[in-house]
């Protein structure tokens, strides 16, 4: 039997003709007193030794395999098995000492043992039993394909075969072998078995139905139609229906696949086959997911759907298994139920038609409710902040008619950020206990019904923050925000000062803005407790307090920066002032740091005297040390100038 008639290529025909075969050739040494029958191979590799020594002269010949080694006993063997890869020198010895070998009694040859490797490659069926061997691989200088066991071909890196017609369907195998040049065919052979068949079957996508929403692990099941025997690849592409990108090959009737976003993205599909015989790609129809989603609304059931407008010939809108409508045209992607009723659960679906199959989305359920818009609350809510740093919140009810009024629910955001929730109360008060005077929270209140209506909020209130902005001496700044709340304004805005349990102290009117500078008694060390009070212009004033700020006020000597003893009575003592102090002492420096004079007269000072002689006009230092009537303990150090004239 003629085996070259497998192959359908007249130029293979011709090629395989003229390549030399892959048989033991000899490899001389560099003196040519031996040969080998290859100089590569593969780990496992036995090297076969020839001696060029027809007339007998060499006396004991002997091999070292590896290279020669005055510290190995050499061999005999002309053979030897190479389990390592590496290079090597197979060195050759011989006893004779005279004439052409006098001094020359060594011959090598160098080999190379490589690692094996096993070839990649596909079978690619074409049609009426043909194939062709796609080589994926470029370790080897050459692939030897055995179609069968009388039927190869050499095949180079990353190349295609030719094709091969077994004639009829059958089981058959395939096996490939990688090949160095001037190398043992010792390597791996990797042989596959496959079924020839009678035509490439084109893939169709029958379904993709998403089975779980996630935003990175969501699920798909794909349904198509594939031929048996033949290689198919899925691709996908994300709201696209150009750009695809492989995925993985796909077999059989289904095709599970996940870790997908199919909670705010869908997805287009496509299986490709490829007919090596033809060269071309035979494409599936594309499909894409449905991205679905459904709320409760005001006017019903909302529900919004994403999918590719392109492919899709119409969406059926299913509730509850059944079809509810059904929308022709694919660039509309959102209905609204109304003929729901309020507290009853729908399940709803979108069914993506194409012609060859359909796309399901997640089947969704919601609760319906169907009520008109709730009254929203249009007064403006009140706030106050009592003794315990508590904001006190009170509101106006709305009239919410029949609407099945269920609960208030409070909203706070800080600084003006987002709002968020805080509580709900079948009250027209709340009192907000986690309050942070550092930041300005703000307040709305909305409510619902019993079918989870939600009425718009209210507007905002803001309560009064009060902050101390500055202290200097006795004299102490304090800062508010503005009170918005009443629709009549703010009467005006007065500083109090309270004892522990509210009852007012003293007053500081507020004549404009909101900062007031408040001047207590210099001997005053007592905690004061201050707020701010709002009053409303309405007729029967309405009252807004901020948060409690506790004052402590630092105990402080004033020391003048010059002193004149000229004996003129004016200016001749440099002297501490201030309130009752107590342990008092102060201490004079130079300007090297050498302490001239100390006291702890608080009424004389220092009258600049030196040593009995008059101190130089220069700049000196004070140190004073005291205790205030409490027994704190206080230290002040600064400059001064001593004039005389």
């Amino acid at each position: 039997m003629n085996h070259l008639q497998h192959f359908k290529s007249p130029l293979l025909l011709t090629l395989l003709c003229s390549l030399p075969l892959w048989t033991s050739a000899q490899y001389s040494s560099v003196q040519g007193r031996f040969e080998v029958d290859y100089i590569k191979g593969c780990t496992g590799w036995q090297v076969n030794v020839t001696l060029n020594d027809p007339s007998g002269e060499f006396e004991e010949p002997r091999f070292w395999y590896t290279g020669f080694d005055a510290g190995l006993l050499p061999e005999s063997d002309l053979f030897h098995t190479y389990d390592t890869p590496g290079q090597y020198y197979i060195a050759l010895l011989i006893n004779n000492d005279d004439g052409i070998y006098e001094n020359n009694q060594l011959d090598s040859v160098r080999v190379e043992v490589v690692e094996p490797h096993e070839p990649s490659f596909i079978i690619r069926n074409c049609d009426n039993h043909v194939v062709r061997v796609e080589i994926n691989d470029d370790y080897y200088d050459q692939y030897e394909v055995h179609f069968t066991s009388t039927d190869s071909e050499i095949v180079a890196p990353n190349t295609t075969s030719s094709e091969y017609d077994y004639g009829v369907q059958g089981d058959y195998r395939i096996d490939v072998q990688g090949q160095f040049t001037d190398a043992a065919p010792n390597c791996t052979i990797i042989n596959r078995g496959f079924t020839t068949i009678d035509e490439i079957v084109p893939p169709v996508i029958t379904s993709v139905e998403t089975t779980l929403n996630s935003p990175q692990n969501g699920h798909i099941q794909m349904g198509h139609t594939l031929g048996d025997n033949s290689i198919y690849q899925l691709l996908s592409s994300e709201k696209n229906t150009n750009d695809f990108d492989s995925m993985r090959s796909v077999s059989g009737a289904d095709t599970f696949i996940e870790q997908l976003n199919t909670y705010s993205s869908y997805s287009c599909y496509r299986i490709d086959t490829y007919d090596a015989c033809n060269s071309i790609i035979i494409p599936s129809n594309t499909m894409c997911s449905v991205q679905f989603s459904v709320e409760s609304s005001d006017s019903g059931n909302l529900l919004t759907w994403d999918t590719d407008s392109t492919q899709a010939s119409s969406y059926n809108v299913i509730r509850n298994n059944s079809l509810l409508t059904k929308i022709t045209d694919t660039t509309v992607k959102n209905y609204v139920d109304t003929a729901v009723i309020c507290k009853n659960e729908y399940i709803y679906n979108i069914q993506a038609v194409y012609s060859q199959g359909s796309a399901l989305a997640l089947d969704t359920a919601v609760i319906a409710s169907q009520s008109g818009a709730l009254p929203a609350i249009l007064s403006y809510p009140s706030s106050s902040i009592d003794l315990n740093d508590e904001v006190l919140l009170n509101w106006s009810a709305p009239d919410p008619g029949e609407i099945p009024f269920r609960r208030y629910i409070i909203e706070k955001n800080i600084n003006n950020r987002s709002w968020h929730h805080v509580d709900a109360t079948e009250d027209t008060t709340y009192t907000d206990t986690d309050l942070d005077t550092y930041t300005v929270p703000s307040y709305r209140i909305s409510y619902d019904d019993d079918c989870g209506n939600k009425a718009s909020p209210s507007p905002l209130t803001t309560p009064i923050i009060l902050t101390q902005v500055s202290s200097r001496g006795k004299i102490v700044t304090y800062r508010w925000n503005k009170y918005e709340t009443w629709t009549e304004g703010i009467r005006n805005y007065t500083l109090e000062r309270v004892d522990s349990a509210g009852n007012v102290i003293d007053e500081y009117p507020v004549l404009s803005g909101r900062e007031k500078d408040v001047e207590f008694e210099i001997n005053d060390l007592d905690d004061k407790y201050i707020r701010v009070r709002a009053e409303s212009l309405d007729e029967e004033a309405q009252i807004s307090y901020s948060n409690l700020v506790i004052t402590r006020l630092q105990t402080v000597m004033f020391l003048p920066n010059a002193f004149t003893p000229d004996g003129d009575n004016r200016n001749d003592l440099f002297i501490a002032k201030g309130p009752a102090v107590f342990n008092f002492k102060m201490e004079i420096y130079n300007r090297w740091g050498d302490r001239i004079f100390q006291t702890d007269d608080l009424i004389n000072g220092w009258d600049g005297q030196y040593r009995g002689e008059k101190a130089p006009e220069a700049t000196y230092i004070y140190k004073i040390f005291f205790e205030d009537g409490a027994g704190k303990k206080y230290d002040q150090s600064g400059t001064f100038l001593l004039m005389r004239h």
